[in-house]
């Protein structure tokens, strides 16, 4: 039996798979079938529980499972501390101030103390879990997920018999777990080895990327050791660039429990299995942080403890993660029969003329499954929790200016409000490095949040060319979902001791950085809109380099807002509140250009550049409608336009347009607060027929570069067409696009700690079920005029217009049947 190639040579005939897997595997009542394996590592069936993922290639007879754990960042040597260049700040701001940004931008590169831009510790794979199981080609095929449970299967049958081989990550036992079985007794046959992750043959023709994978594993890792018991595998690798604090090894576990047939170790570091009626594998990873250590002995013992009962395991799982997965779910008139077809089938079903509602439903649930298998202690990274290679695109780091946000962006009104305290406090778990960047950048108290980070919170992502070290929202951005927590969870102790400290110190930076102009208003610089440059500046000196980006005071007005807001809920900083209105009343207003679009810098000396694939001077719409722009309709009409600007040029192309597919979640969170229906839906039709594969995860391009940021953005865009919230206040069915005229949504939550238990619409009649946390009174605004409204519990208060005033009793269920004109 040769069972240690890397990659084999699929045989297998499509057209018998495509009519044979319904033969072999039911559908998940929430799931999908698809009907070939992975042609690389992006296509491969993921699972996870937070802490460890698993990633298998499906294929029958040579499988590769790939293992990650969620704080694998290979140590790439000792962290760069940002050096004191805050003295050279006001020769920066005077650059700035007389036009010249490239300038600006090189003297700040320049006392950078680094070489050039510096991507954080990599995320990158553990190792790989090697099966090879005899009997040639698949005579039939199918591979699936279950949502619901996160069990991972593959099934076929060949010359060898049908053989069946099933995954999942246990958030319970913190382990993973494998099952290798066989259909008759004694005929199951393999070979297990944990080895390296080798990614060359996997990237077809592109050598250079190959090479530079290889390479990198090469440069940071070394003493690599395969090893085997009759029931147990070992693996481990030493970290060549460790340094204090940072993780020094890896080391991988197998414990291998066999039914029937007997299992032989190997000098080679395999298990060879003959004659079993199943095999199951338990598998953890340690990561040492003491040099010349080990953890196998510990490991060992943890999997020892484990009951070898591979349904017992898989229904605890299923508990755990099904009762945050099942609290949420969407019905836009996906058929039984679609639900029924392969991922591949209705992938190519679906057309941009006609987008396969099923299809939008599956990705719906996809996408919360990628996330919750992706949150641990972490929030997920640009992979999730995922990976293949060693030199992966962006470190696969937490980038912050744009695609965490996206990420994370569903797990409060999605209803998984349990994963959002690995976002803060991995966020807060960065804080005294946030400060030393605010006081050696800018001179300043408070914090400064860059734009990439993993190991630290170093401000090391700028250089001449890059001014990320210019980009100063980024831990106001962050405060959006401090507060946000405590709105859609009603948590007053965790607004009390980590939102408002949180953001105490954002506002502090504010209060440093801000200098006022000769009209006494807020003047910011230096600063960068994450990663554009402006327009109307001489060739000599085009840059990033800049100041009054729209983002940076958006996220100063909201961060102000919020605090003060927050600050009189518990009734505190009665002596700062003064100071923070002081504040917002300098703040530079919102402008148009000449177009009558939103301008990206807020002076008349820096003009747009609209063909960009980031929307940052969309921000103060990204979640909700503040009220200095809800009473502006000039303004109103110049987001929307912006929007609709966007898509008519840097995406219009649907054909040929595919980078950052996160750049289209923000634009359909833009329209969908504005309650454009159509607009948002145009969002969605790019999101949906060009960015996912046949294992329904989510790429950052079109149809390739593995990236979770829509697998939180695209649900969350969902939600949002359909449900929007503010204090107070509740919008039912804001942005409903006319091809959704009949549907349903099940338990999404609201700011106020309300859950819509359940939200059903047809042409005319719109009914709901709703549950507030506390007692409160609600505005209820509907999509049109209101003929009559009946709810329970005496709850409505008054109806006129598109308004109902509701009082609401804390845990109490109450319904509503509206009728509209």
């Amino acid at each position: 039996m040769n069972g240690l190639r890397l990659l084999p040579t699929l045989a297998i005939s499509l057209l018998t798979l495509m009519t044979s897997f319904a033969e072999l595997l039911p559908h998940p009542d929430r799931g999908f079938i698809s009907s070939r394996p992975a042609k690389n590592w992006e296509e491969g069936l993921i699972t996870g529980n937070g802490t460890l993922g698993m990633l298998a290639f499906s294929h029958p007879t040579e499988e590769r499972i790939i293992f990650t754990r969620e704080d694998l960042f290979m140590p790439m040597g000792e962290p760069v501390v940002p050096p004191d260049q805050s003295m050279h700040l006001p020769e920066i701001r005077k650059l700035i101030a007389e036009g010249k940004y490239k300038d600006a931008e090189r003297l700040q590169a320049k006392h950078s103390g680094q070489d050039g831009f510096m991507y954080p510790d990599y995320f990158v794979p553990a190792f790989d879990l090697l099966i090879t199981q005899p009997g040639g080609q698949a005579k039939a095929y199918a591979r699936s997920v279950d949502f619901m449970s996160s069990e991972a299967r593959i099934k076929w049958t060949n010359d060898a018999g049908t053989l069946e081989r099933a995954m999942f990550c246990s958030r319970p036992d913190q382990v993973a777990v494998v099952r290798l079985k066989a259909e008759k007794a004694g005929t199951l046959d393999t070979t297990l080895k944990l080895v390296k992750r080798k990614t060359s043959e996997e990237f077809n023709k592109d050598t250079d990327i190959a090479k530079k994978s290889s390479d990198s594993f090469d440069e940071h890792f070394g003493d690599f050791k395969s090893s085997s018991t009759a029931d147990s595998l070992s693996y481990s690798m030493r970290c060549l660039k460790a340094y204090e604090g940072s993780i020094t090894a890896v080391n991988g576990h197998a414990r291998v429990i066999t039914k029937g047939g007997k299992a032989s170790a190997r000098q080679d570091g395999s298990i060879a299995i003959a004659g079993a009626d199943e095999v199951l594998i338990l598998v953890d990873i340690a990561l040492p942080r003491q040099k010349s250590s080990d953890l196998f002995k510990e490991l060992a013992a943890k999997l020892g403890k484990i009951e070898a009962d591979y349904d017992k395991l898989l229904a605890a799982q299923a508990k755990a993660h099904g009762e945050i997965f099942g609290r949420v779910k969407l019905d836009v008139g996906g058929s039984e029969e679609d639900h029924n077809k392969t991922t591949e089938q209705l992938l190519e079903l679906s057309t941009w003329q006609d987008i396969n509602p099923a299809l939008i439903e599956k990705q719906f649930d996809a996408g919360r499954y990628n996330i919750i298998c992706s949150t641990g202690k972490l929030p997920p990274n640009l992979q999730g929790i995922w990976g293949g290679t060693y030199v992966p695109n962006w470190a696969s780091d937490y980038t912050h200016n744009g695609n965490v946000p996206s990420a994370i962006a569903a797990n409060l009104p999605g209803n998984m409000t349990e994963l959002m305290p690995a976002y803060t406090s991995y966020i807060e778990s960065l804080i005294a490095d946030m400060q030393l960047n605010a006081k050696h950048l800018f001179g300043s108290r408070g914090i400064v949040l860059p734009s990439r980070t993993t190991t630290n919170g170093y401000n090391n992502a700028y250089c001449d060319g890059f001014a990320g070290g210019m980009w100063v929202a980024g831990a106001g951005k962050a405060a959006r979902f401090f507060y946000d927590y405590y709105l859609f969870t009603g948590d007053k102790d965790f607004l009390t001791k980590h939102a408002i400290p949180y953001m105490e110190q954002v506002a502090l930076f504010f209060e440093d950085y801000c200098h006022e102009d000769k009209n006494g208003q807020y003047v910011f610089s230096p600063c960068q809109s994450p990663e554009n440059w402006p327009s109307g500046v001489p060739k000599e000196q085009r840059a990033q380099a800049s100041y009054n980006a729209t983002m940076d005071i958006a996220v100063a007005k909201e961060t102000l807002h919020n605090l003060i807001h927050a600050s009189r809920t518990v009734g505190i900083n009665a002596e700062k509140i003064p100071k923070w209105e002081g504040m917002l009343k300098k703040m530079p207003p919102y402008m148009l250009n000449e177009d009558g679009i939103i301008k990206e810098w807020l002076t008349p000396r820096l003009g747009n550049q609209d063909a960009h694939r980031h929307s940052s001077q969309l921000y103060p719409l990204y979640y909700v409608l503040p009220q200095e722009i809800e009473a502006d309709a000039k303004l109103l009409e110049g987001f929307r336009k912006s929007v609709e600007f966007k898509l008519a040029e840097y995406w219009k192309d649907p054909e040929d347009r595919g980078f950052m597919s996160f750049g289209l979640v923000q634009l359909g969170q833009v329209v969908s607060t504005l309650g454009d229906g159509e607009l948002s839906y145009l969002c969605l039709r790019h999101l949906v027929n060009r960015f996912w594969l046949n294992n329904l995860a989510s790429m950052h391009n079109h149809r390739h570069l593995f990236n979770m940021d829509i697998s939180g953005g695209q649900p969350a865009l969902i939600i949002q067409m359909l449900v929007g919230s503010d204090i107070g206040k509740i919008k039912l069915l804001p942005a409903l696009p006319k091809e959704w005229s009949k549907g349903s949504i099940e338990g999404v939550l609201c700011r106020g700690a309300i859950e819509i238990n359940s939200l059903k619409w047809d042409d005319k009649t719109i009914e709901v079920e709703l549950t507030s946390k506390t007692d409160q009174q609600v505005e209820l605004i509907l999509p049109g005029d209101i003929r009559s409204a009946k709810g329970t519990n005496s709850a409505v208060k008054g109806a006129e217009n598109r308004a109902i005033k509701l009082e609401l009793t804390g845990g109490i269920r109450t319904s509503f049947t509206i009728e509209l004109k």
